[in-house]
């Protein structure tokens, strides 16, 4: 990543992730955290990340982002939000919200080439690279979070806590108890874009030895067919059971 793209950490405890990162080069870093006050341990990372030319700020909910950085002074290229969490014993519900209002702030402040990291324990993602995977109720959703706001999921991979230098997880509101980030797992999302459609989509069922034709209302194709921006041709299969909706 060059140096002239901006970076945003979002939900940072003590800070060591954003410090790891600053060393690393990795462009022109906003570091934040929802707290009005540094973590008792936070120190050294925020002196890091000073020296290093950061930008530190308190006090910032991850679900407006707009209110604190207006779009039309920057954009962000990257937002990482490490193993969000409503704290306590709050159920996968609640976690749920928190991801779908936080990919909805993200879609108002990201580069329109931008990405977002969300690193989630394992199991909590729901997606197939998940091992075990957790049944779907159970899970945070992550995909559908980040679809209502217009995300797709672009990839997938382990996320390497070891290989992070300084970097300590803490737990909910910098709490000291730390948690298990074994088998984590960090999710990328892109921004995605509707199916370039040339006129209505025209769906076919067979409904009692009868092929039925029905047409899809337009605010629904988009919802249908998604590609990836820059992908040159993408062909998606459309299979509906109407069955029960046209009895």
């Amino acid at each position: 990543m060059g140096d002239a793209r901006h970076v945003l950490l979002v939900g940072e405890g003590n800070f060591s992730f954003a410090a790891a990162l600053s060393q690393a080069g990795a462009g022109r870093l906003t570091a934040t955290c929802p707290e009005c006050r540094p973590h008792a341990g936070a120190a050294r990372s925020l002196q890091r990340l000073r020296a290093a030319g950061a930008e530190v700020c308190f006090g910032v909910d991850c679900t407006k982002l707009k209110e604190f950085f207006s779009p039309a002074e920057r954009r962000f290229d990257r937002i990482y939000f490490n193993f969000p969490h409503c704290g306590k014993k709050s159920g996968v519900r609640k976690n749920r919200e928190l991801l779908a209002k936080f990919f909805c702030s993200c879609a108002e402040v990201l580069a329109e080439k931008g990405e977002v990291h969300v690193a989630l324990c394992r199991g909590q993602g729901g997606t197939p690279a998940d091992q075990p995977m957790r049944e779907w109720h159970n899970s945070w959703q992550v995909v559908a979070m980040g679809a209502g706001a217009g995300f797709i999921l672009s990839d997938v991979h382990p996320f390497e806590a070891e290989r992070i230098a300084g970097y300590e997880c803490t737990g909910y509101r910098s709490q000291d108890k730390s948690f298990c980030v074994e088998g984590a797992l960090n999710h990328i999302f892109t921004r995605s874009l509707p199916f370039p459609h040339p006129g209505p989509l025209i769906c076919q069922t067979n409904l009692d030895n009868k092929c039925i034709s029905f047409r899809v209302p337009e605010i629904f194709v988009d919802k249908i067919n998604r590609v990836r921006e820059g992908n040159s041709f993408v062909k998606t299969e459309v299979q509906l059971d109407c069955s029960d909706v046209l009895k």
